[in-house]
């Protein structure tokens, strides 16, 4: 893994590590343009196709039935349920402690109130990543939280296996927390079914989950006219390490992190030359054990880097730049670092709290901004799912205290019928 010094880096090769911006390339742009505009106008048609290019010639039906879901479910073994439930668990604590129903009702003055109402998003779209892969924990990262804040419609679109069916661990996820109307429907043809509806997969009101570009550039591409969660790019974690660190798991949570894509991003930034040397030489032991096939090693080549710092501010003044999806602080006091770390989608203190921590068991959500969004957004949470309505209410005597306000601005802007229609109410 390559080793470099901070302060030996230009400010052009600085910012070509931070500045990562997930940019689509002209070809996945103009490719999901095409699968969303026949989505458009063919709706099934062309999403049957298009899952026969893609899934298989056994791809034949989009709604996953209920009696597959049952089938799943008695395959699974009692490990994997006792899994699930722990993770249904904790990720339910978690979410409910978000929950913001109530504000303080404001009087700015006497006979105006001003109140905000929660009110859940009535129809919400999750994407479930999958195909080659299985992803049931971001089914429950999603649709736990839509559950909690009361979402009317859950509609989950995952990409099916190549023989046409979804992934049993997926399955069983969505049964477990009752969520029902899953569909075999996966890539940017999913995205754009979720946003304009066909004759099967319902229109929905907000678009949420991870995916790879194709799904990301589509939700991009969607967002004026349903909305969306955030833009994701390439997974990415920034570790920081000093003397006291572990050089054995600073590489088993690299790998952890590399092992997503070939394009996820990882970083360790150190001001102790052993430790840089040790996770280094540790990496590439670690590395040997893992399946050949496995992302890792190519993202470690690619996007894989130790950078040497003079200090833990030099460190902390970098990550604020960086803005990383996961920040994992193995130091001697973590928490004197974490109060000054301003940008960073979830943190993780101390040796024991490895990546895989928030990924999977914690109840903390994996759903994170990349891409430098964290700078802007935070995790995903069941407020997100929801949004305040704002409430006013004026008296008479509430009104005659402002009368004079709206009048004179209203004039200035040259809007008279709003001046009036205050003045007309005080008339005889």
């Amino acid at each position: 893994m390559k080793i470099i010094r901070l302060e030996r880096l230009s400010q052009n090769e600085r910012l070509k590590i931070i500045d990562r911006q997930n940019a689509s390339s002209q070809k996945i742009k103009t490719a999901v343009t095409a699968i969303i505009n026949q989505v458009k106008i063919e709706g099934d048609r062309a999403l049957l196709r298009l899952g026969r290019h893609f899934y298989g010639l056994n791809y034949n039906s989009l709604r996953v039935d209920q009696k597959e879901v049952e089938q799943a479910y008695q395959r699974a073994s009692k490990g994997y349920l006792i899994a699930l439930e722990q993770m249904v668990k904790n990720i339910r604590i978690n979410q409910t402690a978000q929950i913001i129903r109530k504000r303080k009702i404001v009087r700015p003055e006497t006979g105006i109130t001003i109140r905000h109402e929660w009110r859940p998003i009535d129809r919400v779209g999750l994407y479930v990543p999958g195909g080659r892969a299985t992803y049931p924990s971001s089914l429950l990262m999603t649709a736990l939280p839509a559950i909690i804040a009361g979402c009317q419609k859950i509609v989950i679109c995952t990409p099916p296996k190549s023989n046409g069916e979804v992934p049993d661990a997926t399955l069983v996820a969505a049964r477990m927390i009752g969520v029902k109307e899953i569909y075999k429907c996966g890539g940017a043809e999913a995205i754009a079914a979720l946003a304009f509806g066909t004759e099967t997969i319902p229109k929905v009101d907000k678009i949420f989950g991870p995916g790879n570009a194709y799904v990301t550039e589509a939700k991009i591409q969607v967002s004026n006219f349903t909305s969306i969660d955030l833009p994701a790019g390439p997974s990415e974690v920034i570790i920081i390490a000093d003397r006291t660190a572990n050089p054995r798991f600073i590489a088993a949570d690299l790998l952890a992190d590399s092992e997503h894509g070939g394009d996820s991003v990882s970083i360790l930034l150190t001001n102790n030359r052993l430790v840089a040397l040790k996770t280094s030489a540790e990496i590439e032991r670690q590395l040997n054990l893992l399946n050949p096939e496995s992302n890792a090693r190519t993202a470690i080549n690619n996007n894989g880097l130790i950078i040497e710092v003079k200090n833990i501010s030099q460190a902390i003044d970098f990550i604020n730049d960086y803005a990383p999806e996961h920040l994992e602080i193995m130091t001697a006091d973590p928490k004197k670092i974490v109060s000054k770390i301003r940008n960073a989608g979830s943190i993780f203190l101390g040796d024991y709290t490895a990546k895989a921590v928030g990924d999977y068991a914690s109840g903390a959500n994996h759903v994170l901004p990349t891409s430098s969004f964290a700078k802007s957004f935070g995790p995903l949470s069941v407020n997100d799912f929801g949004r305040f309505i704002e409430i006013q209410e004026c008296t008479r005597t509430g009104l005659t205290k402002i009368k004079k306000t709206i009048e004179t601005v209203s004039a200035i802007e040259k809007l008279p019928a709003h001046g009036n229609s205050v003045k007309i109410r005080f008339l005889p």
